[in-house]
């Protein structure tokens, strides 16, 4: 069943994720860990038992109860999914499995509160498991009991599709494509002898493919054909198809043995068949075994013989046709013929009027140019004249699809298309596309990335996640559910964009709102209960006013177009793991994000492509631990803050970003080293980053990223002086040649690009590579070659540039290289470029984009692996394909306004060409010489007119304006409030007042000048008699205004040189620690955070297990250590104050939880002696020395 698609997929999730976290953590409250183990078991068989509904359908005496338990199954297994999720961040907030006992004892301390109320939710959640499972057993006993559980499947078990009929006797717009298909069945190859044709029809279902196939059957003369064939091949076997065929060939049916093997099956079709030309039409093949059946149609010299194959699957139409054949793809019915067909079958005039017109409009829109479709909801309005009818059929189709008779054909064609499907998480992801509005273009990368930050992919064995959504994604397009709408549909691994047709697209979204799976807000509708995914679409959007505290339970947020300001309140999603704003950037600011990343803290996307007034990532983004997916392309975000880089859960990041000016070489280093383990880093898609001379790091931290697989750079001058840059670029590469060493960030690119595709050695893992280079570079800094020659898989590169005269040497080494786009403002390929392409030996695809295209000519043999050919020029002076060139080549893309340059008499040559694509703006002279071509064509390519922009224009948000430029100075100032560090001889940017500030104020010589002083900041402003119980030493201490021995240090910045810090202002709070000389080693560090601290030799102490050696080696007694762990104790036992950060009672008591916790850490540091009270209020002294 349908419905049960999501709450499977929910369901069978949550025992892996119970089974891979808890076995590490295994000290809970009581018997919580029994507990779990039932929850994990319990899921398991719900999702079990859902799928096994979803297989056996039942009788309409047990559906209501059913479909009660199904409710109550579904919800609890939403919110053990929450659960979990919440109780996993919130202990797993900072890395405890390998830290050293104190921090291990403090995180312990931190989560006590949480750990006790996932322990009561679990209990809770338990006892509704063991309540639901009772419900079961008792009143849905006639679905699942022995007594007449079989009776129930036997009797809703589906029935066998019934023999199409022509949905009407006078189809509208089947002219053209009729003759198309007659010209196929008539060709002949040209120079060889006739043989065996097949040709598949391939298209969703109700697009007219058995209606145009028993058109063309009856138009052929049977004396053309004596041996005549008319199957269907739904529901059907091998076996079962080809007795069949035996039948309709006039075998008796005592004749034919029905334990006959495939085998003997074929060898008596081909006997009775002969040498006799034959015509046999396999209809709605579904199942994929033309292997088994394809002998059965001899294959003779000089007989031109027909097999034509309708199917949905294009992997059926593709192997039936892969010798001598042709794949034809439906077509839907353009605009004109749409609504003639409709108003014909409604008994309306034609043309009609503008009653009828306006009537019809929003019906005839979601018919989407199906033809049944159009049919069916024609027939349901004939006669009928109210227009509150028509409004109601076009406003609530899904609807009709289920309840009326009358669209049974339809909505059974949307059943099979569904069912067909072979996993359940295939059905998820098929039913989550409700999100997205009819007609919308849904862009392929973006739809994977969301499918797996939603939960409904995971990896499977020897396949990643990626990879198992890839998959799911070309599955869809298998069964020509979704349909690919970018220029070149030649092959589905090539699809960038797709959409639903608008039929089912209704079909799904009703069925996902039934049941609670999509939520869309209309005016007058109430929202559900229990909104999980809400999606807003325009008008509903701007109108629709939403409480965030009327959904505590959404987890996924789409928004397209305007939309009311209540929804952008974030600080009540806690549960959210999706967010999309990607089209209501004319609302997002700075404090939207902000307000974002301090509160979604499940968040695993988030896209806020397009929203201009954004332009600083805030520091509260490193909260967003689970993130996945980070969009920001189109916004005004330049400066990228190094916390981004080190998000543990982070893959996919889209931008167009520098590292902050200034960061030290300690935080570099520091960055580098938690790149290089391989475990912390899941970065895989960078796109992208600027490289210039002044900006620093991306090329050093590229090398770190050992799982990096696509990788995008802008290389850019800052300088306006292009001949000094380039003789500095030119003197950067030659010391890199001469293997000096050069800390030029350019010889760091050219070695980090080369590392990067030397690491691609597994030809099954796709990597990408794109490079931006401006008018001032040049190609010196890719003149290299491979260490492993051959063997190195970069499966596509990007080159765009003005200073480009040759092919870079490491491109013809590139064994796995696949794709290639080069693009210049003047292109002018010389014959050596083209033979050094010719030695790369798996292309297949290659773009060339330029403002002019000087006499190219491609010569014979040249690019001989090569599948598709993409030239977008202005002007074309000459192009030349040469007899022999390009053997293999299936998709020819030529998108100039001006072909007068090229002949079309050219693609005869071309004996694989399956597809023309040219530009539109050609005249109509030059398309009517195309068509003529193509139609001459021996294997009749079809012809496409596209626009260059055509694709780019689908997914330009509406109203999306450029980025407004944004000035150095402006952008400095902003970059180093987030995350900067001086540089040399500059001052420290003001605190913003919202931050607190702690003073550590030393006597001379007590702190080295090198090494930096690391002092914890909140978020919220703390005074220090809230802290310390005290009042605020800023009042009372004159060491507090000292210039010379005071050092006040943002928690993002690091000093460099001689770099000055003017002492804070008075609206900041601080608290002041004063240390008395040579307290503190001029080699070491002091930290107040509470992270990981270093002693004298760089060691951590946290790692340090025994009190004595720790006491010893740092000038303790045992008995001050055995006192603060009786202190965190004592703290532990008394109350709440150390617990988590992620409360949600708000900003204000997180505030004060995170003020009561500095505090009780410096009282316990009073406590046991190594602090004193001063003689100030609010001053703290160091008693140690």
């Amino acid at each position: 069943m349908i419905e049960l698609t999501a709450v499977a997929t929910v369901a069978a999730k949550i025992a892996p994720k119970l089974a891979v976290f808890f076995p590490r953590r295994r000290r809970l409250l009581g018997e919580l860990e029994y507990d779990i183990e039932h929850i994990q078991r319990e899921c398991s068989i719900i999702a079990a038992a859902i799928a096994d509904d979803g297989n056996h359908p039942h009788s309409s005496d047990a559906a209501e109860a059913h479909q009660e338990w199904i409710k109550i199954v579904r919800d609890l297994a939403y919110d053990i999914d929450d659960c979990i999720d919440r109780f996993i961040h919130r202990v797993s907030a900072a890395p405890v499995a390998d830290a050293g006992w104190i921090r291990r004892k403090a995180h312990r301390l931190k989560t006590v509160r949480a750990r006790r109320k996932f322990a009561a939710a679990i209990v809770r959640l338990r006892k509704r498991s063991d309540e639901a499972s009772e419900m079961r057993k008792k009143y849905t006993d006639l679905a699942y009991g022995h007594g007449r559980a079989a009776a129930v499947f036997e009797s809703g078990a589906p029935e066998a599709e019934a023999e199409p009929e022509a949905y009407t006797d006078t189809p509208v717009g089947m002219e053209a494509p009729e003759e198309e298909l007659m010209d196929l069945i008539r060709e002949k190859p040209q120079g060889e002898p006739d043989r065996l044709k097949v040709i598949s029809l391939v298209g969703f279902g109700g697009i007219g493919k058995s209606q145009l196939a028993k058109r063309v059957y009856g138009t052929i003369d049977e004396s053309q054909y004596p041996a005549r064939a008319w199957v269907r091949a739904a529901e059907k076997g091998p076996e079962d198809l080809l007795q069949s065929i035996l039948q309709e060939l006039g075998a008796h049916t005592t004749t034919i043995n029905s334990s006959s093997s495939n085998s003997k099956l074929c060898a008596t079709i081909q006997k009775r068949l002969g040498t006799q030309r034959f015509f046999i039409v396999i209809d709605g093949m579904r199942e994929d075994f033309w292997v088994d059946i394809k002998d059965a149609f001899p294959v003779f010299p000089g007989v031109d013989s027909r097999v034509l194959v309708t199917t949905a699957r294009q992997t059926i139409a593709i192997k039936s046709s892969s010798r001598d054949g042709h794949v034809y793809v439906m077509r839907t019915l353009a605009d004109d013929h749409s609504r003639q067909l409709f108003y014909e079958e409604a008994s309306l005039v034609y043309p009609p009027t503008i009653g009828d017109k306006k009537l019809s409009s929003e019906v005839i829109k979601r018919c989407d140019g199906l033809p049944l479709a159009l049919v069916t909801t024609a027939r349901l309005l004939h006669g009928e004249s109210r227009p509150e009818q028509w409004a109601d059929l076009g406003g609530n189709l899904g609807e009709h699809l289920e309840n009326n008779k009358k669209l049974a054909s339809m909505h059974g064609v949307l059943v099979r298309s569904y069912t067909g499907l072979s996993k359940q998480h295939i059905k998820t992801c098929l039913l989550y596309l409700g999100i997205y509005p009819s007609g919308r273009p849904i862009r392929r990368g973006s739809l994977i990335r969301r499918w797996s930050a939603e939960g409904f992919i995971t990896a499977e064995h020897k396949r990643s996640a990626r990879e198992v959504a890839v998959g799911n994604f070309n599955e869809l397009v298998d069964w020509s559910i979704i349909q690919p709408i970018d220029g070149s549909g030649s092959s589905r691994a090539e699809v960038k964009a797709c959409q639903t047709h608008g039929i089912m697209l209704e079909f799904l979204l009703h069925k996902s709102m039934c049941e609670n799976f999509v939520t869309l807000l209309y005016d007058d509708v109430p929202p559900p209960s229990k909104v999980r995914w809400l999606s807003l679409h325009n008008g509903s959007a701007a109108s629709s006013r939403i409480n965030p505290n009327d959904v505590p339970f959404l987890r996924s947020l789409t928004i397209f177009g305007k939309v009311h300001k209540s929804v952008l309140n974030f600080s009540k999603y806690k549960l959210m793991r999706v967010l999309d704003l990607e089209e209501c950037h004319q609302h997002l600011e700075d404090k939207h994000l902000k307000g974002i990343c301090s509160n979604l803290l499940l968040l695993r996307y988030l896209s806020l492509r397009g929203a201009s007034k954004i332009t600083v990532i805030p520091k509260e983004v490193k909260k967003l631990q689970l993130l996945e997916t980070l969009d920001v392309r189109g916004t005004n975000i330049e400066i990228l803050p190094t916390p981004v880089m080190q998000l543990p859960c982070l893959i996919h990041l889209f931008g167009k970003f520098k590292l902050p000016q200034g960061v030290g070489s300690r935080k570099m280093r520091k960055l580098q080293a938690w790149l290089q383990e391989e475990e912390n880093s899941k970065l895989q898609t960078v796109a992208g980053f600027v490289v210039d001379d002044k900006s620093q790091g991306f090329a050093q931290l590229m090398g770190e990223m050992k799982k990096l697989t696509k990788v995008k750079i802008w290389c850019e001058s800052s300088t306006t002086d292009a001949s000094s840059y380039l003789r500095h670029v030119s003197k950067a590469i030659k010391k890199f040649r001469r293997g000096t060493d050069s800390s030029d960030n350019l010889s760091h690119l050219s070695e980090a690009i080369k590392e990067f595709i030397d690491r691609g050695t597994d030809q099954n893992k796709s990597r990408s590579l794109s490079l931006n280079m401006n008018g001032a570079w040049c190609q010196d800094f890719l003149d290299f070659s491979l260490e492993n020659d051959s063997s190195s898989y970069l499966s596509s590169l990007k080159l765009q540039g003005n200073n480009i005269s040759s092919l870079p040497p490491f491109i013809s080494m590139l064994g796995g290289l696949t794709k290639l786009c080069l693009s210049f403002s003047h292109l002018q390929l010389s014959s050596g470029i083209l033979e050094a392409l010719n030695n790369v030996c798996g292309l297949k695809y290659l773009k060339l984009n330029a403002t002019r295209l000087d006499d190219l000519v491609i010569q014979e043999d040249a690019l001989g692996s090569l599948k598709r050919l993409c030239i977008v020029v202005e002007v074309m002076s000459g192009l030349v394909i040469e007899e022999g060139a390009l053997p293999d080549l299936e998709s020819l893309q030529l998108l100039c306004k001006d072909l007068n340059g090229f002949s079309s008499m050219r693609i005869q040559s071309l004996p694989r060409l399956k597809e023309v694509v040219l530009h539109d703006g050609v005249s109509q002279g030059t398309k009517e010489e195309w068509k003529g071509a193509t139609k001459n064509h021996s294997r009749r390519p079809k012809l496409l007119f596209v626009t260059k922009q055509m694709v780019d224009d689908h997914f330009k948000p509406m109203g999306i304006e450029a980025a407004p430029e944004i000035s150095p100075a402006a952008t400095a100032t902003d970059t180093m409030v987030v995350e900067s560090e001086p540089a040399e001889n500059s001052k420290s940017p003001v605190v913003p007042p919202t931050d607190t500030t702690l003073l550590v104020t030393t006597q001379p010589d007590a702190i080295s000048t090198r090494e930096s002083v690391q002092v914890v900041t909140t978020s919220e402003t703390v005074d220090a008699r809230d802290l310390i119980g005290t009042e605020s030493a800023a009042e009372n201490s004159t060491v507090a205004t000292t210039t010379n021995t005071t050092k006040k240090i943002d928690v993002e910045s690091e000093p460099v040189g001689n770099s000055e810090s003017p002492a804070a202002p008075p609206t900041d709070t601080m608290l002041s620690m004063t240390t008395p000389p040579n307290v503190i080693s001029t080699r070491g560090s002091v930290q107040l955070n509470g992270g990981c601290q270093h002693d004298d030799d760089g060691k951590d102490l946290d790692e340090i297990e025994d009190s004595e050696d720790f006491a010893t080696k740092n000038g303790l007694t045992t008995h001050v250590i055995d006192q603060m762990s009786k202190e965190s104790y004592k703290v532990e036992m008394e109350g709440p104050c150390l617990e988590g950060l992620h409360r949600e009672d708000g900003t204000q008591k997180r505030g004060l939880q995170n003020k009561q916790r500095l505090r009780v850490r410096l009282s316990s540091l009073v406590a046991v002696g190594i602090f004193r009270q001063g003689n100030r209020r609010g001053r703290l002294v160091h008693r140690l020395g």
